[in-house]
C-alpha cells in the first residue's frame, strides 16, 4: 500500500482513538454525576445495600459499554484498508 494513503489512514485511525476515548469519558462523566446524584440526594433514606447495587450498576454499565467502544475501535483498525473507510 502506498506510504502516502497509509500514513493519512494512520492519522484518521488516531483521531478516531481519540474520539472513542473521549466517548467513554464522556460516559463515564455523565453516568457518575447521574449515580452521584442519586445517591447524595437520597440521603440516608438508601440503605447500603442499595448504594452498593446502584454502584455495582454503575460498574456494569461503563464496563459493558467501554468494552463495546474498543471492540469498535479494533474492528476499524482491523479492516480500515480493506474497507477504505477514511476515503
Amino acid at each position: 500500500m502506498d506510504e502516502a494513503i497509509e500514513s493519512r489512514y494512520n492519522g484518521s485511525f488516531a483521531k478516531d482513538t481519540y474520539l472513542i476515548a473521549g466517548a467513554i469519558t464522556l460516559l463515564i462523566i455523565v453516568e457518575g454525576y447521574v449515580v452521584f446524584t442519586i445517591l447524595s440526594q437520597a440521603g440516608s433514606a438508601v440503605p447500603s445495600s442499595i448504594r452498593g447495587l446502584y454502584l455495582l450498576f454503575f460498574g456494569l454499565v461503563v464496563g459493558i459499554e467501554t468494552i463495546g467502544y474498543l471492540q469498535v475501535r479494533k474492528s476499524i483498525k482491523q479492516h480500515m484498508f480493506d474497507f477504505r473507510y477514511y476515503d
